[in-house]
């Protein structure tokens, strides 16, 4: 019976392994060809969404490669996408004379901002670099080239964080006669020398050689030095040593006059009241911002407090002659809540004694902090 049953079906017809291999790239090809072809579809409805969104969201460029290797014992097939940042868009109400800067090393230009958000003015800029490698740029707005390379400066506004707009910046020249990127910052103490002393303004308060601001102490509203040249130079070599380690410490901001503060101070008090303003903003007159010793590291936001960035400062401020100014737990003393951001040049004989001894600049020079 089985011998019959056998006999009732044509034999099948044997295939060569040439023939079987030929099949095979056939198939793989056809499916390369239906995937190159959805890959495509994909692209271009993508390509049509952008259309309609009118251009107002920042998007990338996806390119897509697909291959086949053949070889004797296996075919593989295989689709590659790579995704291209797109240049920033403006999707803020800031309007600037220029979304790009070229410069070469040590050269200095400044975007100008020709529009404001509403309720957004001048006070309320926050410049900063998204690598001080290559270009770093100050409170107002002024970008210099370091070294050779491209990155964007981001300027936001304080009253309203949304609103930003970022500025590609390509600084050129010759990597061999710039700053060796190796080399190792400086890291002792005994360098940083202390602040200048103005004896010749009247109107400062100095105790012990440091120049004194807070609700107790005043300056000047005529007082303007800017931002010193020695603190500025300390902190880049302690953002510096910060990069080195992985970490990104910029200026989000630096000096402030007199009616800048002023500005700031007043929109503050009328977005939260008087008392709780004067527990995080000096009046004007009273900012040690204003003594051009003052630096305000990244994003002026509690969340500062829980990145690395914070920690580094925290335990390396006092090697570049920096003190963290109000410390955590120290609010009844110095008057104002923790900022652990804002960063105030002493020199580095005040800062190690004042790191050791785990004081406040109140606590070190036995003053107090208190508006009459």
């Amino acid at each position: 019976m089985d011998n019959n049953n056998y006999s009732s079906h044509r034999p099948r017809r044997r295939v060569s392994r040439k023939t079987l291999r030929r099949r095979q790239l056939t198939a793989l090809f056809i499916i390369a060809f239906l995937v190159l072809l959805l890959v495509l579809l994909v692209a271009n409805a993508c390509s049509d969404d952008s259309k309609q969104s009118g251009g107002k969201k920042n998007s990338s460029t996806t390119i897509t490669t697909v291959t086949t290797t053949t070889d004797p014992a296996i075919t593989t097939t295989a689709v590659i996408t790579t995704t291209v940042p797109a240049e920033p868009v403006n999707n803020s109400d800031f309007v600037v004379d220029k979304l790009s800067v070229k410069l070469e090393v040590g050269e200095t230009d400044t975007p100008y901002v020709t529009a404001y958000p509403a309720g957004t003015f001048e006070a309320d800029e926050r410049w900063s670099s998204g690598d001080d490698r290559i270009a770093r740029v100050d409170s107002y707005g002024h970008i210099t080239g370091v070294s050779p390379g491209v990155c964007y400066v981001t300027l936001r506004s304080a009253a309203d964080p949304k609103q930003e707009v970022m500025i590609k910046v390509t600084v050129l020249g010759d990597e061999a006669n710039t700053t060796d990127q190796n080399s190792t910052p400086q890291s002792n103490t005994a360098e940083a020398p202390a602040p200048p002393v103005y004896d010749d303004t009247p109107g400062l308060t100095y105790i012990d050689g440091i120049l004194v601001v807070n609700k107790s102490y005043s300056v000047p509203p005529t007082f303007a030095p800017g931002l010193e040249t020695i603190c500025y130079t300390q902190f880049q070599k302690l953002s510096g040593a910060a990069s080195k380690e992985g970490l990104s410490i910029w200026i989000g901001s630096g000096y402030r006059s007199y009616h800048d503060q002023e500005i700031i101070y007043e929109n503050y008090v009328k977005s939260d009241g008087k008392e709780m303003a004067d527990t995080y903003s000096a009046r004007p007159g009273y900012s040690e911002h204003q003594t051009g010793l003052v630096i305000d590291c990244n994003n002026i936001d509690d969340a500062f407090g829980d990145t690395p960035e914070a920690a580094w400062l925290a335990q390396h401020a006092h090697e570049y002659g920096f003190i963290i100014r109000y410390p955590q737990g120290k609010e009844d003393i110095t008057g104002y809540k923790y900022e652990p951001w804002h960063i105030r040049y002493v020199g580095s004989k005040v800062a190690e004694k004042m790191y050791k001894a785990n004081q406040c600049l109140e606590e070190y020079l036995n003053i107090k902090s208190e508006y009459e």
